[in-house]
């Protein structure tokens, strides 16, 4: 007799294993990943070949908004800050003005096709489906998108990480005015949109600060408890700004730019940590999506989904963006190329749920329409990022093989680990030549990252606060050149 929890923990782990395993296969044939875990879930689902019984849309919304949270944080620890800061106008534009203008247009499209839906059911299914999605275009950009040029690719996960946002704020807004006898006015819509963004930022920054400072005066007793740590700020910093009236996408967001800006101890682990540990939220949110989805609702409803999926991609989003960004010195292949960039994901299908969760009527029909938009797009659009790119000559021609810092961090040394330290103000190195400090013989110091610069250390080179210490050395010796450099 096999008990429940076993038979469960099998199903879902062989399901997570066989989708890993096929997402290679697939990809060589240009299918966006996180499609093959979406796919795998409707599968696994009820109305599947699986039939595994599942339409908790509450639980789907919590594993949602919490695999979202440190997806932005990690896409904003690994934004280059001054790469970004020459293009912020654009990023703004489109995050505020592009998400709003995709939303209201959209919605007056919807209600003039399909007038059986109110306006401000119209405007709420814009809204649901009008923000880019971090969590596809990280992805997306990461195995298949790397090769594009470096402006234009920062200016899009700018826009995807920080629009979430707005396109959360304008679907409370329009929920509200459903569910409420609210009425329409223009008074609260700002005043909810200012303490939103403005929260988030002001949250995001000084949580962002204080998590940096302790990052890098606290020594705790283990290396893995860093990892802990940052691990349970990230949903710290979402519920804090939460409360507080504040956006917590946003709020996360901003404290992973800053963060990531800053030098910090285990700085490279920490990435690799996040790395893994978001590819496992990802692939856990997107089967759990799968599972709510019934096959044959979405058949019923493919040809409003269709049109809607049409309006937006082929007229809403291009509209949104060549008019937010009037005025921004950007050729226009490049507006046209991030007309196309505008991949729904989980933000849409997270957003979805709130309708359900609110008992609004019809919020199933929505959410499996949002589906159907969410499909097509990852499929159309997400599946011709790198032959769009390429048309428009967005692609770098060269590609670099030559290792960088930040890779032979991720090298295996049998035996051995490479330290990263950074090296406190306070601490008694500082100031002295590496001759001066007696590391143990099986150590050795291979690089020292000052700023901007990388020196390549002898023993006349000096040490100073703030320096980042890249060691090579025996297990059995860490604790001893910790304790040189730290103390």
């Amino acid at each position: 007799m096999i008990d429940p929890f076993s038979l469960q923990a099998f199903v879902f782990s062989a399901l997570i294993i066989f989708s890993i395993l096929s997402s290679k296969l697939f990809f060589r044939f240009g299918f966006p990943i996180l499609l093959i875990f979406l796919t795998f879930g409707m599968l696994a689902g009820t109305d599947g070949p699986g039939g595994i019984d599942f339409s908790d849309y509450s639980l789907s919304q919590s594993v949602g908004i919490f695999a979202l949270m440190y997806i932005l944080f990690l896409g904003g620890l690994e934004s280059d800050w001054d790469a970004l800061k020459s293009s912020l106008s654009i990023g703004i534009k489109l995050s505020i003005f592009g998400t709003v203008l995709t939303a209201l247009i959209l919605g007056i499209f919807i209600h003039l096709i399909f007038p059986v839906l109110g306006i401000l059911e119209s405007f709420l299914l814009g809204s649901i489906v009008s923000s880019t999605d971090a969590a596809s275009v990280f992805n997306i950009f990461k195995t298949g998108g790397s090769n594009l040029k470096d402006r234009i690719k920062k200016i899009i996960e700018f826009e995807s990480g920080s629009n979430d946002a707005i396109g959360v704020l304008l679907t409370v807004v329009f929920l509200n005015l459903i569910t409420t006898d609210t009425e329409l006015s223009g008074w609260y819509f700002l005043r909810f949109f200012i303490i939103q963004i403005v929260v988030g930022v002001l949250m995001g920054y000084g949580i962002g600060m204080v998590i940096l400072y302790l990052m890098n005066t606290v020594k705790l007793g283990y290396d893995g408890l860093y990892l802990v740590f940052i691990t349970a700020c990230v949903p710290f910093v979402y519920s804090v700004t939460t409360i507080f009236q504040g956006n917590g996408f946003l709020a996360v967001y901003i404290a992973g730019i800053l963060i990531g800006g800053y030098p910090f101890i285990h700085k490279k682990s920490i990435f690799r940590f996040l790395n893994g540990y978001v590819w496992i939220l990802q692939i856990g949110m997107f089967l759990c999506f799968g599972l709510l989805v019934f096959p044959t609702r979405l058949g019923e409803l493919w040809l409003p989904g269709l049109t809607i999926a049409f309006l937006l991609i082929v007229i809403a989003r291009p509209l949104a963006v060549f008019i937010s960004l009037i005025g921004e010195k950007l050729p226009f292949r490049e507006k046209l190329f991030i007309s196309w960039v505008g991949l729904r994901g989980a933000s849409p299908i997270i957003m979805a749920t709130f309708p359900i969760a609110q008992g609004v009527a019809g919020g199933e029909l929505l959410f499996h329409i949002v589906f159907f938009v969410v499909l097509v797009s990852l499929l159309l659009q997400g599946s011709t990022i790198q032959f769009v790119a390429n048309k428009l000559g967005l692609l770098n021609q060269k590609s670099e093989n030559l290792y960088q810092p930040r890779d032979f961090d991720n090298m295996e040394f049998p035996g051995m680990t490479l330290q990263e330290l950074i090296i406190p103000y306070n601490a008694s190195s500082v100031d002295k030549a590496l001759y001066e400090i007696k590391l143990p013989k099986e150590s050795h110091i291979l690089l020292i990252a000052r700023g901007e610069q990388f020196l390549i250390p002898s023993g006349n080179t000096l040490l100073r606060g703030g320096d980042v210490v890249w060691i090579l050395a025996k297990d059995e010796v860490l604790g001893e050149v910790g304790r040189t450099f730290m103390v």
